[in-house]
């Protein structure tokens, strides 16, 4: 029986209506451009522009096939062509946050121990930090390792990896920053996927520090990317987790990469640590930085009560023996050995790798051959350290005063006799004749000496900005109280 092609069954009008929509809205839905409907609401209908532009720019392509251009990033530079204004900023911003830092001396650890949490998730792909939020991290935790070593030489760092609701230990608690760094270098074992779980990494940092001595200072530093943590469902739950945490003295600090979560909030907050979110690549790096430097160390609960009901009865807090309140804390005497270096002679076996290799370190208690210092003898368990590390890790324990802003009012007086030359690089500081009044008070309230000058309160000798960061920031010591 022969049909006809064309023949289409007979409908009513309320379904002739419903299909309409649908197929209108289907077209909708499957072009890329804006709206009909919401062209038809301004008044466009389907104009030939909106029907074959689609929201297309002048190179054709859609407006999220772009290139993305951080116009923000651009390096300003001044009337003269220059890039002053740029480095007078980031000095400025630099003696900012020192001025707010307290100078008081604080009791901090010199022997800390830190586990790297880092979240791999598939979150950790996006890619809003460039390249993405892996490389980034990546790339940063490099520089980091190498910085934290720098300054606190006597610490040990481990990392732990969150991943598909696991947690596993990639690098073990160690002194050594060679094999973490070899070990970020390989990304066949660091491909994210699936969801990361909070508590199981946070439990395996404990359980990993359980058996450390409570002089040292324990920490953990969780790069958190994702928006939510996929916990395991069992008698013990993220907040038991936290309340160990606590009792533990694991002091936790949480960098997030998506937003500010309430549990990661409570667990920074109860254990003494910081909790932050990244806006950009550089506040990235700034709260990794923030971590380098010793925590200052804080009472214990029942020790914070005395103190209290110290105060309370009338008494003074930590006062002399015999005294009303309760005497501070005695120090704790660490055993430490200075090791003898072996000549780079012919190979020999290590203990702590059991590998043959050259030259190497001689336990002074038990003559086992040791590879680096500083780190802990595998055979007697002497924590083996040298002299300049030792006395590297005090830099925080007395820190450089922030240099005072040498105003210009002061330069310009002739009965003040200035240097010509920085006293830390020689070079010449600028020409007081070239410098306008305007500029230097606008200056000078950004926290930029006009002058160029920075004065050392104790020894009165001059610096320039660029040493001035290099003093404070990396060497530690003033060169002229030095002297």
């Amino acid at each position: 029986m022969a049909t006809d092609s064309n023949y289409t069954p007979a409908r009513s009008p309320a379904s002739d209506d419903v299909d309409l929509d649908y197929a209108e809205d289907q077209d909708e839905d499957d072009r890329p451009g804006p709206s009909r409907r919401r062209a038809g609401a301004k008044g466009g209908g389907k104009g030939q522009n909106g029907a074959a532009g689609g929201g297309k720019g002048e190179d054709g392509r859609q407006a999220w096939e772009g290139m993305y251009k951080r116009s923000w990033d651009v390096v300003q530079e001044d009337e003269g062509g220059g890039l002053q204004a740029a480095v007078d900023s980031l000095i400025a911003r630099g003696r900012r946050k020192r001025a707010l830092m307290s100078e008081a001396p604080l009791r901090r650890s010199i022997i800390r121990h830190m586990f790297i949490i880092l979240d791999l998730s598939d979150s950790m792909r996006d890619k809003d930090f460039r390249p993405n939020r892996f490389e980034l991290t990546l790339q940063y935790l490099r520089s980091y390792v190498v910085e934290w070593f720098d300054q606190n030489p006597l610490g040990q760092v481990g990392i732990i990896l969150m991943r598909d609701r696991l947690s596993e230990v990639l690098v073990p608690m160690g002194g050594n920053p060679q094999e973490i760094l070899a070990t970020l270098a390989d990304k066949r074992k660091l491909e994210p996927s699936g969801e990361p779980s909070l508590q199981n990494g946070l439990v395996m940092a404990r359980g990993g520090m359980s058996h450390l001595p409570s002089t040292s200072s324990l920490e953990a530093l969780v790069i958190f990317s994702s928006i939510s943590t996929s916990d395991p469902d069992g008698p013990t739950s993220i907040h038991q987790v936290l309340t160990d945490l606590v009792q533990a003295r694991l002091r936790t600090t949480i960098i997030s990469f998506s937003g500010e979560i309430k549990i990661c909030r409570q667990i920074c907050e109860r254990t003494g640590g910081r909790f932050g979110v990244a806006i950009d690549e550089e506040h990235l790096r700034e709260l990794l930085w923030e971590t380098i430097p010793p925590p200052a160390q804080t009472l214990a609960p029942s020790a914070t009560m005395g103190v209290r009901n110290a105060l309370a009865a009338g008494g003074r807090a930590g006062g002399r023996p015999g005294g009303a309140g309760r005497p501070p804390p005695a120090g704790d005497l660490m055993v430490m050995g200075f090791p003898v270096r072996l000549p780079q002679g012919g190979e020999t076996l290590c203990a702590c790798h059991g590998l043959l290799k050259k030259g190497g370190y001689l336990c002074p208690r038990c003559g086992s051959k040791l590879c680096d210092v500083p780190t802990d003898c595998e055979v007697c368990g002497l924590m083996v350290v040298s002299s300049p590390h030792l006395a590297r890790s005090f830099w925080f324990l007395f820190p450089v005063a922030n240099y005072a802003i040498l105003p210009l009012e002061i330069a310009s007086d002739p009965s003040h006799e200035l240097a010509p030359t920085c006293f830390g690089c020689d070079r010449d500081f600028p020409d007081l004749s070239d410098i306008g009044i305007n500029l230097g008070v606008a200056s000078q309230a950004e926290g930029v000496s006009p002058t160029g000058r920075y004065r050392c309160v104790k020894c009165a000798n001059d610096f320039c900005g660029d040493c001035d960061l290099y003093i404070h920031d990396t060497l530690h010591t003033c060169p002229g109280c030095s002297q």
